[in-house]
């Protein structure tokens, strides 16, 4: 197991994902092999057939942390996530842009200036 940019992946079969307290617990036989504070994660991806607690599920819905399980080669098996939230107004507006081909260029326009701009102060 180990953590990458806020991510915990879980590799090793058999172990259970709780909750104690405000940190995720994995077991192995009864035992706590790991512990990480939930505030410390954006997402947890599981890669065996292991088993979660429904509290764990629940928290991580709370504090809108992705879990997705795979199988063991990584193929998509599930997912949950919490809340999704959008702004009507904003995507309306795109979606009025996206229709209008000088908005478009000018847009593709900025996008291509800041690429050579950082490009050239890096």
């Amino acid at each position: 197991m180990r953590q990458l940019l806020n991510t915990l992946f879980i590799t090793k079969p058999n172990v259970y994902i709780g909750l104690d307290g405000e940190n995720v617990t994995i077991r192995e036989d009864e035992n706590i092999i790991a512990r990480y504070p939930l505030h410390n994660l954006e997402g947890i991806v599981c890669f065996s057939n292991l088993g979660m607690s429904p509290a764990l599920m629940g928290k991580c819905v709370e504090k809108n942390i992705s879990v997705c399980f795979l199988t063991p080669s990584g193929r998509f098996r599930a997912r949950v996530v919490g809340e999704v939230r959008g702004n009507v107004l904003l995507r309306k507006k795109q979606y009025r842009l996206a229709e209008n081909e000088n908005e478009c260029l000018m847009i593709a326009r900025n996008f291509i200036l800041g690429k050579v701009y950082n490009e050239k102060w890096q």
